[in-house]
């Protein structure tokens, strides 16, 4: 037994070492908390929509658009004391804050009323809610919030520029106004 403590006290030595780019233990705190880390690598999506559907709650659907696969709780549309709406950028775009895709559709709730609501609708009632079925004319992916340093402007200066690099996301139909 009492040789298993210096063999035991070494191994902690060279694991604490080893857990060190530098050998050293760093003496200031690293905090990485999930939601920094989420955001950060969260991707950035830019988006315009047929519509006004700025402060309307925002619901994905499955490719056909048959069935409502994800969709908030009253409580997820805050951050903070803060609504999660999209952020407006140039030229009529919008930034998604809530983690929109291609086949998000919008609810006829806006983001206070949805949020005051005891529970979630059912499914069928969210259903019944939607305001469109194509909401979108374009959608980009430009990237993860990592990637900028000054998110705003330098998004809007990929707007301007015609959206180089981005990638535009294409399950979006073609929708003909007459």
């Amino acid at each position: 037994m009492r040789r298993s403590i210096p063999l035991l006290i070494s191994l902690l030595g060279l694991f604490s070492q080893s857990c060190s780019s530098t050998g050293k233990l760093s003496s200031a705190p690293q905090i990485i908390t999930a939601e920094n880390d989420r955001l950060a690598s969260a991707p950035v999506i830019v988006y315009k929509t047929t519509e006004d559907f700025f402060n309307r709650v925002p619901v994905t659907m499955n490719r056909e658009k048959t069935q409502i696969i994800s969709y908030p709780d009253p409580r997820d549309l805050l951050s903070g004391d803060q609504f999660t709406l999209p952020t407006v950028l140039f030229n009529g775009y919008l930034l998604d804050n809530r983690g929109i895709s291609e086949n998000v559709v919008f609810l006829k709730y806006t983001y206070q009323e949805y949020s005051q609501l005891s529970s979630v609708p059912t499914l069928e009632q969210l259903k019944q809610s939607i305001l469109s079925l194509y909401p979108l004319l374009e959608m980009y992916q430009c990237g993860h919030h990592s990637d900028y340093k000054n998110l705003i402007p330098e998004l809007n200066q990929l707007i301007t520029k015609g959206f180089p690099g981005c990638k535009r996301l294409s399950n979006i139909p073609m929708v003909i106004h007459r």
